[in-house]
């Protein structure tokens, strides 16, 4: 099976300054994905697919764009080690750990950036299985924190709009708390908070709230959320919140300062999750699995 090429929206050689080589490495790991392991994806065969594309100028240019692509995975396997699930090999690149699921469901998450029908497409419950991902990655990060998902998806019909509030002031032990700032659910953007107790049942410990975005063309929109101004509102905090931002891409230096400019806080991106998080729990194996099978058949693939 062949993945598309002629779908991808990172731009032809006439408009370089939008050729991303990160979106280009992600096909290339998505090609070799769904090659299946042992079957690896070469440089030659990849210049061959570029060739009679708009994405290249000429043979030259094929080749110094595969080239660059392959050392970006390079990169990531040099960060990641036994949390990358591809292994690199001269010009070649193969899928060989099927246990690495946070990456690759990460990275099936992050191709609809550049395969535009799989915006359309894709089994939907990927956002509840990345909150799922990210709680699980920073309860690694942060030991001895108590990470929790606020289950902002459930919380308008289950539990009423100020759930989110009530839960967030239980957790950080807060002397109050006010739901009715925050009019609707979605309007009080925390999908997770974190804190870190001394287990004394007294407040004025660390505090993080985090934002969740998996939407390829508004994440950077979201990069600033939650509005701590209005949380502190809220919630009567007993010491500042800090924020937490976490995507599923593999954020270039450009994409992720752009992010830590906005956050202002702790940004996580598919390197830094997968890097804590090279496997995970039993639940979520199942939920990345089934998600994955469902993904899978919706990847287009060249006639």
């Amino acid at each position: 099976m062949l993945l598309d090429l002629k779908t991808v929206g990172w731009g032809p050689a006439t408009n370089p300054t939008v050729r991303r080589t990160e979106l280009f490495a992600d096909w290339i790991e998505a090609q070799a994905f769904i090659a299946g392991v042992g079957t690896g994806v070469s440089k030659p065969d990849l210049v061959d697919r570029l060739e009679g594309t708009s994405l290249i100028r000429d043979n030259d240019d094929a080749w110094t764009f595969v080239d660059d692509a392959f050392r970006l995975c390079r990169d990531r396997r040099k960060q990641l080690g036994d949390a990358y699930p591809f292994a690199l090999a001269g010009q070649s690149i193969e899928y060989d750990d099927e246990g690495r699921r946070p990456y690759i469901f990460c990275l099936l998450v992050s191709l609809p950036e550049q395969l535009k029908p799989l915006r359309t497409s894709y089994p939907v419950e990927f956002r509840d299985i990345f909150e799922g991902l990210v709680v699980e990655a920073t309860k690694v990060a942060l030991p001895e924190w108590e990470v929790h998902s606020t289950g902002w998806s459930t919380i308008a019909d289950d539990l009423g709009k100020g759930a989110i509030v009530e839960k967030v002031g239980a957790w950080t032990l807060a002397k109050s708390w006010d739901p009715t700032v925050f009019p609707n659910a979605n309007d009080a953007q925390v999908d997770i908070a974190a804190v870190r107790p001394f287990g004394d049942s007294r407040s004025a410990f660390p505090v993080i709230l985090g934002q969740c975005a998996t939407g390829v063309t508004d994440w950077k929109s979201k990069a600033n959320r939650p509005n701590l101004d209005r949380w502190t509102l809220a919630v009567q905090f007993s010491s500042k919140p800090m924020k937490l931002f976490a995507v599923p891409f593999a954020l270039d230096e450009h994409s992720f300062w752009e992010a830590t400019v906005e956050c202002r806080g702790l940004v996580l991106d598919r390197i830094r999750l997968c890097l804590k998080l090279p496997a995970v729990s039993a639940d979520l194996t199942v939920k990345i699995d089934d998600w994955l099978g469902k993904a899978k058949a919706q990847l287009p693939l060249a006639a």
